[in-house]
């Protein structure tokens, strides 16, 4: 639903009554929500849902949804700021291919009416497209790890920034299935996508060691432009 102006706005992602996963020690009930915080004037903001699995992979899945978060420019045109967190693990990747195309669709649309369009968050997929060449770690059997389907985006206007520094490669995730310890999974899922008006000047993972979370944050540094 559309929510008058603030200057946070939180939307709820998932409220699972019990999450059977993993088996032998299941999470139970989870809740999550995706927040978005900004220095300046929200117009509106709404919770659009994903399509999720259907079967008895439900029980080890979650609802999901992104949202859309409006910021009026001075230019009569609106920031349209994209929230998301996708599905990980999925049976055959049907799911998370319909879950990117309903993002892909919504985002281009507003790219096409005139906006300026900025998406970040969690995609639960491989952004580097091998994530095992910039951090030694394979993903092969790690079926959630698997690389983002970038042919989505052939025909459109909109652009995948992964967070890397080649240098000085930093990965955005672990694997949860242990305490952080070295030669775990690590790989880049979180990251942006951008139309063609928004000019990125810099992408980076934060380097905080997985201190607080499975995952590391990330920044994106960018400009509206004209075009």
């Amino acid at each position: 639903s559309a929510l008058g102006a603030e200057d946070s706005v939180y939307a709820l992602n998932f409220d699972s009554p019990f999450l059977l996963y993993p088996l032998r020690q299941p999470h139970g009930k989870s809740v999550s929500g995706i927040l978005t915080a900004t220095r300046f004037e929200i117009t509106s903001s709404v919770r659009q849902s994903l399509p999720v699995e259907k079967s008895l992979k439900k029980l080890v899945d979650l609802d999901r949804c992104y949202t859309v978060t409006r910021i009026p420019v001075e230019n009569g045109r609106e920031l349209c700021l994209y929230n998301i967190h996708l599905s990980a693990y999925t049976t055959d990747g049907t799911i998370a291919d319909e879950q990117l195309e309903l993002l892909i669709t919504d985002m281009e649309a507003e790219y096409r009416s005139g906006n300026y369009v900025v998406c970040a968050g969690d995609f639960n997929k491989d952004l580097l497209g091998d994530s095992s060449a910039y951090f030694g770690v394979s993903t092969a059997g790690y079926t959630w790890a698997q690389s983002l389907r970038f042919d989505l985006f052939d025909g459109t206007a909109l652009s995948v920034v992964a967070p890397l520094d080649p240098d000085n490669p930093v990965p955005s995730c672990r694997n949860a299935d242990a305490p952080y310890h070295e030669g775990q999974l690590v790989l880049t899922v979180d990251g942006f996508v951008v139309s063609p008006n928004v000019t990125v000047s810099a992408a980076e993972v934060l380097d905080e060691d997985f201190r607080c979370s499975d995952h590391n944050p990330v920044r994106l540094t960018f400009t509206l432009n004209d075009r």
